[in-house]
């Protein structure tokens, strides 16, 4: 039986079976400097080799105290040692605490502080954090440090090894034990602990593997995952794991080379990836630019903000015979929940989304059910509270299914304000978005129901109006945030304009913009613009407008001019 019907998440066990029918298969790929002609090199790593090592080490976890439900911070991006480590704590059934520095470092251990982490996995780097910041009590004793040059006080991976038992015993763990908490991105407020049960993790991976059009029987996946908790995505699969060549310490997606990342995606053949779309962005960009392909890459799965179709073509163009661009729609609390194809995109719904119909992320994955309610600003505690509304009708996103966190770790109020109970036994999670389905059961989506401008006319989504700016020739992206005026909020577009523009452009640019929203409902109330050079985006993807930054700015722009009419470049 695979580990994963169980209902329990055990990588563990995955890697062992696999070690047993198909030693030789290639678990793990790294790249390991360039040779004397430049020619990049490779470490390939057998499942004979990683399931031997994870069970060598797994008794040394035991031994040091990490053992089933032991709350342990997981800092340490994709390596072998980290497919290692990763796979013994699953042996162990250890509880994965996963948080992204990104949230900011102080941010981090006032998270952790509530949740009390009893052990402390990572790089030298996030040890160095733990005792700076404070990620975790500064008197744990379950430390293990990943990568040189080791940490003092911390076990190393290599020093765990102890003698391997004949037969691995699995956890003694249920579908109902703790698995993971994963922690949001922290952009639309404090990051919260999503909990997951076993049942919700491999529920999870199940998901996953339809997105990734996961199937071992036919072929073996090989998969990047240069979002670094998604390491452990190919491995659930029985695939390959390919290390991407980005040092996740000093480079954001943004800044991860994309001439490296082609590179070793055709070294390798990667035939998936998900990225955020900036990243994927700079990728298409390079190979466009120097005619470059990547024939084996059939998959590109996009998240964290809108995939949009300026995006889609470049990459479908360098991509393998067939391959599609995926846009998965979800939360940390709910992991993906849509897909909407990149082709389907561009020939039916992207005319429409530069016209103010949001942007369609697509229809739900087998077993996930969507409900459109009425905006509700606080907690509902039932859905006998709810109105619920029809097709075509815009209001709050809310999801169920196996794959969605039930609560909150040791957050009662965040539980309170994001779960509904169904009545039968599990919850709909309130994921904070405005949108409607269409006659298809495809998911529109507008925005975030708590960012929306509450202007005299009636509200305005953020997603339904950036679009139409959007299409400017010279718009690279815009933001539209809410600024209160006289007792009112007044909706406000911030502009961010493609390099080569001169200032002396800005009032006919303006004007052109305003003409554009005059021409569409949905915009027709907008006639404030501001141009900035660059609208702030989350720490995490580097692709999803901070829109509380951006709309103190715009009120401090708006504070400064003496009339309406205000054009502005900062």
């Amino acid at each position: 039986m695979n580990p994963l019907e169980n209902g329990i998440f055990d990588l563990a066990s995955i890697a062992h079976d696999v070690a047993l029918n198909d030693p030789a298969r290639i678990a793990v790929v790294e790249p390991a400097g360039r040779g004397p002609s430049g020619v990049r090199r490779y470490r390939r790593y057998t499942y004979r080799e990683l399931s031997a090592d994870v069970e060598a080490v797994a008794p040394g976890l035991r031994e040091i105290g990490i053992a089933e439900g032991t709350r342990t911070v997981f800092m340490s991006p994709p390596s072998y040692e980290t497919c290692v480590i990763g796979l013994a704590l699953s042996r162990v059934g250890a509880t994965l605490v996963l948080i992204d520095p990104s949230v900011g470092y102080r941010n981090v251990a006032e998270r952790l502080r509530r949740i009390e982490p009893e052990a402390f996995v990572g790089i030298p780097v996030a040890h160095l954090g733990r005792l700076a910041f404070g990620w975790g009590p500064r008197t744990l004793r379950k430390l293990v440090v990943t990568g040189t040059p080791g940490f003092p006080g911390a076990h190393t991976v290599q020093s765990l090894r102890r003698k391997a038992p004949d037969t691995p015993v699995p956890p003694a763990i249920s579908p109902d034990d703790p698995a993971a908490i994963m922690y949001t991105t922290g952009s639309t407020g404090p990051a919260k602990p999503s909990y997951y049960q076993h049942r919700h993790f491999a529920a999870v991976c199940r998901q996953v593997h339809q997105s990734w059009r996961f199937d071992p029987k036919r072929e073996i996946p090989v998969d990047m995952p240069v979002f670094p908790a998604f390491f452990f995505i190919a491995l659930s699969a029985g695939g390959t794991v390919v290390v991407p060549p980005i040092d996740f310490v000093r480079q954001g997606p943004a800044k991860a080379n994309p001439a490296a990342l082609v590179e070793v995606i055709n070294d390798c053949g990667v035939r998936s990836l998900f990225g955020s779309p900036v990243l994927l962005e700079n990728l298409a960009t390079h190979a466009v630019r120097n005619g470059l392909r990547m024939p084996t890459l059939k998959r590109v799965i996009g998240g964290g903000a809108p995939i949009v179709a300026s995006l889609v073509k470049p990459m479908l163009d360098v991509m393998g015979e067939g391959g599609d661009v995926v846009s998965n729609y979800g939360s940390t609390e709910a992991l993906p929940s849509t897909e909407m194809s990149g082709r389907e995109m561009l020939k039916e719904t992207w005319k429409e989304t530069g016209q103010g119909a949001g942007i369609c992320v697509g229809r739900p994955f087998d077993g996930t059910d969507l409900m459109i309610i009425r905006i509700v600003d606080g907690p509902l505690e039932s859905m006998d509270a709810a109105e619920i509304l029809g097709p075509g009708e815009t209001g709050e996103i809310l999801i169920r299914g196996a794959h969605v966190s039930p609560a909150y770790f040791r957050d009662l109020d965040s539980t309170r304000k994001n779960k509904i109970p169904d009545g039968q036994g599990g919850v709909w999670h309130r994921i904070g978005d405005a949108g409607y389905l269409d006659a298809q059961g495809r998911l529109w989506y507008c925005g975030r129901a708590g960012q929306r401008v509450k202007a005299a006319g009636g509200p305005l989504f953020s997603l339904q109006c950036e679009p139409i700016f959007d299409t400017h020739p010279k718009v690279r992206r815009s933001g539209l945030v809410g600024v209160a005026v006289n007792g009112q909020e007044i909706p406000v577009i911030c502009v961010e304009l493609k390099a080569g523009f001169h200032r002396d452009e800005l009032p006919e640019i303006r004007k052109e913009l305003l003409d554009l929203a005059a021409r569409h409902p949905v915009t027709r109330p907008i006639r404030q613009v501001l141009f900035k050079r660059r609208l702030p985006v989350d720490p995490r993807h580097n692709s999803k407008i901070e829109r509380p930054a951006l709309a103190l700015w715009a009120a401090s722009q708006i504070s400064r001019a003496a009339a309406p009419g205000l054009a502005s470049a900062a």
